[in-house]
């Protein structure tokens, strides 16, 4: 406008300026040079995308990627998801998603637990790096900017262990432009919260950057159990020169829990137990402290090498006093309950570096990558002593008296375990269609432990583990691909609360093949199906009382496939979904019984949907809701104790407008709306009917 020129589209798509005045003026028209716009730098999987992300941030050795060219299952919740929802933790998340079995969070002091194509994969990643042990992990959802879910086994990417799946937490950094949020909600109860998250760069230029998320929460849970949390996350960052990157990032967690539900160590029968109702006593609790330090580096000297390292540690001290059921015949429950007097100590680091150089062989393009990783953990406990109640009913055990400890004993029980991964890995390039990714990653898996870890055990093995994945692109829209892979796993060295208390079992090397599809059905929606065939060591408790038995006997064999669609359906129709169907069984076990089983806590059937729609007549105005269902579980070897299968449903609303021109969010959620009675594993109770909700607001 006020400029005296006039716009033409041409036959060819270009356009065309010229003078729409052309008195006193040349008639000669103006053709703009070519310019090209590029969305790479804009936020991926926001709400208005469809919670659609195109890029992981990487896989194990292979840099940052295109989701759709990555030859693994994978799912990525981003971090406007986790907002939207109102996760608290983790529990929700793989609730959720179609990939994950989701179990208690509560146990071992706050860890993730989740179970991926039948398999518990327990131990996080942070950032890429793969920590070796679960224990003292802390997981916080406000350090977390995107949750990676890799479905399958990924001992090539990350070493040892995570046969079924790995959930890498990407955590956040640094904003491009300033960044200014505050949040109040509530959890659940009377669990309220205030949320703050700022972030921006220090200069005009961009170079250094900042970040700081802070948390307070206090109150009681839906059922009653008095929570408090305090985390704070700060993160600096900077280009140092044009080439090189590096940033910082600390974590403080301060979590305690009280009155946590009891863990059920045998049930007579699955009888529907009223999760809407707590049964531990007031003084039992869960008390977690946890220090995280991260630090990364990235050099691209030029375009043909690229170093990556990165650098991980966490000091975590932990106080739990857990009450473990048995149940009796009659229905009642001997109760078994833990000392909190000792305190445990953990501490996990680890790091990698890898370097990546780029070259072609004739018209073969080639990215080679070679590195080095290595993942610890080193813990030590405080033996404690351990009270047993009599026969009780499950309403009688919150009235129990706190026992009268007395002193700890003083004799320290320790833990080392270490996994070192020597990896090579080359990402081929034929043509637009074929390509290939090829890799070799020789582990040594290594523990020590005594006291109740392990009673003087020393283990140490090393094995060649590969993967080799095959992608074909008949379209630009669809990749396909086949894949192989192996993982190391450490022999179990069995702990104090079994029989057989010390013995050390031999290692586990298991095997993946997978055949799977990626298809873009446009740009804010994706569709991708994977079969799959794992076959891992079978291992497994025999839930005997007052001790049970941990027994390795036999072969785990599941085979399934997977179905996962997210994205955008219209405009106005946003849905994460899609299922898991596997056929499980053990075989070639040395005990007849066992042969043909169904292996423990492993449903063959999930199916969830979760979806928002924007009213189009209310701006600003979304409904949510999901449907998740998880098919039944054998909580014994001998598939003789049935987990019901279940399905849940939640509901919620998201309203965002402006006030006094400040961007304003509302969500409400609530969570297992029908108050479905429920287990989510074995020894664990379902979480009951939950409202939560927030208010965030930019200023």
């Amino acid at each position: 406008a006020g400029t005296g020129l006039e716009v033409r589209k041409q036959e060819d798509g270009s356009y065309v300026l010229h003078y729409a005045d052309t008195t006193g003026r040349t008639s000669a028209d103006v053709t703009l040079p070519l310019m090209t716009v590029s969305t790479a730098s804009l936020k991926q999987g926001t709400a208005e995308e469809g919670y659609r992300v195109s890029n992981v941030s990487g896989v194990g050795l292979w840099d940052e990627r295109s989701l759709r060219d990555t030859p693994y299952s994978m799912s990525v919740v981003p971090s406007d998801l986790i907002e939207n929802i109102n996760a608290q933790n983790m529990e929700q998340i793989f609730k959720m998603n179609p990939l994950t079995q989701g179990e208690d969070i509560n146990r071992h002091n706050g860890v993730p637990f989740v179970t991926i194509r039948g398999f518990q994969s327990n131990n996080p990643i942070y950032d890429g790096i793969p920590m070796a042990d679960a224990n003292g992990s802390a997981v916080s959802m406000v350090e977390i900017d995107r949750v990676e879910i890799l479905s399958g086994t990924s001992g090539f990417l990350y070493g040892g262990g995570r046969v079924g799946g790995a959930v890498n937490y990407v955590t956040k950094s640094p904003t491009d432009v300033p960044l200014r949020r505050l949040t109040f909600g509530n959890y659940g109860g009377t669990q309220f919260y205030g949320h703050a998250d700022i972030g921006g760069k220090f200069d005009d230029q961009g170079r250094f950057g900042y970040r700081a998320n802070l948390l307070y929460q206090g109150g009681d849970t839906a059922i009653g159990e008095p929570v408090n949390q305090k985390v704070a996350n700060i993160v600096l960052d900077g280009h140092l020169t044009d080439a090189l990157y590096a940033d910082v990032k600390y974590t403080y967690n301060d979590y305690r829990k009280e009155a946590p539900q009891p863990f059920f160590n045998s049930t007579g029968e699955r009888t529907a137990i009223d999760t809407s109702k707590r049964y531990s006593p007031k003084w039992a609790s869960n008390d977690i402290e946890s220090h995280k330090a991260y630090t990364s580096l990235r050099w691209d000297p030029s375009k043909y090498f690229t170093l990556r390292s990165a650098f991980f540690y966490q000091n975590t001290r932990a106080k739990t006093n857990l009450v473990t059921l048995n149940q009796q015949v009659d229905r009642t429950f001997i109760p078994r309950i833990s000392s909190g007097n000792p305190s445990q100590k953990y501490e996990n680091y680890g790091g990698y570096i890898y370097l990546d150089t780029r070259f072609s062989t004739f018209a073969v393009d080639h990215k080679l990558t070679v590195g080095y990783s290595s993942t610890v953990i080193d813990q030590v406990a405080i033996d404690g002593s351990y009270w047993s109640g009599t026969n009780l009913s499950l309403s009688e055990i919150k009235n129990i008296p706190k026992p009268a400890w007395g002193e700890p004993s003083n004799v320290l029980s320790t833990y080392l375990g270490r996994y070192n991964n020597i990896l090579i890995g080359d990402d081929i390039t034929f043509n637009k269609q074929w390509s290939a990714m090829v890799g070799f990653n020789y582990a040594t898996t290594m523990s020590r432990s005594t006291g109740f870890y392990g009673n003087g055990s020393k283990y140490e093995k090393s094995a060649l583990t590969p993967t080799v994945s095959l992608l074909y692109k008949p379209i630009e829209e669809v990749t396909t691909y086949v894949s192989y892979m192996e993982a190391l796993e450490r022999g179990t060295v069995v702990g104090n609360t079994y029989t057989n208390y010390g013995q050390v079992f031999p290692p586990l090397v298991s095997k993946q093949y997978e055949v799977g599809a990626k298809y873009d059905i446009n740009s804010n929606l994706l569709l991708s199906t994977a079969l799959f065939r794992i076959e891992k060591a079978n291992q497994f408790s025999n839930l005997a009382t007052p001790l049970p038995t941990y027994i390795q006997d036999g072969l785990q064999v599941h085979n399934g496939v997977e179905l996962v669609l997210t994205g955008k359906i219209t405009d106005n129709l946003t849905i994460m979904g899609g299922g898991t169907l596997m056929d499980l069984s053990v075989e070639k076990a040395n005990d007849p019984a066992l042969e043909g089983k169904k292996p423990t806590n492993a449903a063959s059937r999930m199916g969830k949907i979760y979806a928002e729609y924007a009213l189009p007549w209310i701006t600003g105005l979304s409904l949510t809701g999901g449907i998740y269902y998880t098919g039944e579980r054998y909580a014994d070897a001998a598939n003789t104790d049935k987990i019901p299968n279940y399905t849940l449903y939640d509901i919620g609303a998201r309203y965002t407008t402006r006030v006094l021109d400040k961007a304003l969010t509302v969500r409400l959620n609530v969570i297992n709306l029908t108050g479905k009675n429920y287990w989510q594993n074995a020894g664990y109770l379902g979480v009951p009917r939950t409202v939560a909700f927030s208010a965030s607001m930019m200023f």
